[in-house]
């Protein structure tokens, strides 16, 4: 039983992962360039917040 028991915990500790992409104007070109990263959930409202 302990066998099952660890599969289920290598279960939960599984992140879900999200593909971000952010649109950022450079300041010296002054062009628009994508700015693209896969974050977890908790990540997303960090990436998103304006520089």
């Amino acid at each position: 039983m302990s066998k099952k028991m660890v599969k289920n915990n290598k279960k939960k500790l599984s992140k879900k992962m999200t593909l971000a992409i952010k649109i950022v104007k450079s300041k010296k070109s002054g062009f628009y360039t994508f700015e693209n990263k896969i974050i977890s959930d908790e990540e997303v409202k960090i990436f998103f917040i304006k520089k």
